[in-house]
């Protein structure tokens, strides 16, 4: 896995999916491992569906609390909108943060 150049990683996992979250894990961890200093966002999809994890348990899913003092790390809880044509706040939130994370690092 090659991120040398990277400015962020942004890493979107499925709340919902309990089966596929250990294997989330491992990848994420695997990504992480070769930068510690990269900068990581987490989207928690699918927060609308009555079966997706709550955001403190993909927290501890993604064992979050393991990926660096040193390192900036962000979790969002995200959804699709019923239509798809309107943007959530949360997601303009997160936008705004990655241009500022991304600008940081150049």
């Amino acid at each position: 896995m090659y991120l040398s150049k990277g400015l962020l990683l942004i890493f979107v996992v499925d709340s919902a999916d309990h089966n596929r979250l250990p294997e989330a894990k491992k990848h994420l961890h695997q990504l992480i491992g070769t930068n510690p200093m990269l900068p990581l966002v987490v989207f928690a999809n699918k927060q609308d569906l009555e079966a997706a994890y709550h955001i403190t348990d993909i927290h501890d899913a993604l064992a979050l609390s393991e990926v660096g003092n040193d390192r900036k790390m962000f979790l969002f809880g995200t959804q699709v909108t019923e239509n798809g044509s309107e943007i959530p706040s949360i997601m303009q939130d997160a936008k705004d943060l990655i241009a500022h994370l991304a600008a940081d690092v150049q």
